[in-house]
Formats: structure tokens, sequence, C-alpha cells
């Protein structure tokens, strides 16, 4: 049998108030900018972006769609989910948070394909640039006003 003795027992207690103070810290420090680049990062791979360009582009796409984002709770804890590459835990959620997070994920991807170039690229290691709304990528189109006789 195991003894535990009380000098064990509060080094078991200290190392878990130690770990617990950690993950609190790193998950505190978590931005916007951290959860929409996992975000993208794992449905589109590495970005090679610029820190100023996803500033530009997170604020824009939160700006649109402020009711989009998750709460600042569950935006920290996916982060870290994320980096830690744990990201399946997200099936342990009420149906309700994983739909919400579903949800975030498609608007963070369809409004990255808008408000930047990564699509124009001509090489997948070309730098991604926030470029803003624009609202019409067709080079053909005729955007003059009819004229009137």
């Amino acid at each position: 049998m195991i003894e535990v003795t009380r000098r064990s027992a509060l080094a078991i207690l200290a190392g878990g108030v130690a770990s617990t103070g950690v993950a609190y810290a790193a998950v505190s420090s978590f931005s916007d900018e951290d959860l929409v680049r996992v975000t993208l990062e794992k449905y589109l791979g590495r970005l090679n972006m610029r820190i100023e360009h996803l500033q530009q582009f997170v604020l824009e796409f939160r700006n649109r769609n402020p009711w989009i984002f998750p709460s600042q709770k569950l935006g920290d804890a996916v982060t870290l989910l994320e980096k830690t590459k744990l990201g399946r835990a997200r099936g342990l959620l009420p149906r309700q948070k994983q739909h919400d997070l579903t949800h975030f994920d498609r608007w963070a991807v369809a409004e990255f394909h808008m408000l930047t170039d990564y699509a124009w690229r001509s090489s997948p290691d070309d730098p991604i640039r926030f470029t803003g709304w624009n609202s019409c990528t067709n080079p053909f189109a005729t955007l003059d006003p009819p004229q009137s006789a």
C-alpha cells in the first residue's frame, strides 16, 4: 500500500495550484487574433501573414459580424485546445456551443477569403495581405451606372 505523507500531499497540492495558475495565465493571455489564427490554420494550414494584417482582418471581421464571435471564455478555451492539438475535445461541449463554434469557423474562413488576398496569391509561399472589402472581384464587371437618354 502506498503511504501518503503530509509532505507529499502538500507537494501534490502545490503542484496542482501552480499548474492551475500557469493554465489560467496562458488562457487569459489569448486574444481574438489567436482564436482566428488557430481557426484558420485548422482549415487552411499554416498562414504566412504578418501580425499587422491579421489584426486588421480580425478588427474588420469583428466590426462586420460582432455576434459571430464566441464568448471570451469559450474563445480562450478553444484557442488553448487547438494550440495543444486537442481540438477533438470540442465534441464534449454542449450541442449549442458546438454549433456556435462551427458557425464561427465557417464565417471566419468565408470572411478571410473576402477580406484578404489569400485566393489571389501567385504562390502558396507568398505572404497573405489584408485587402479590405471589395464589393466585386469580377474583372469583367461593368460598374458604371446606366446612361439615361
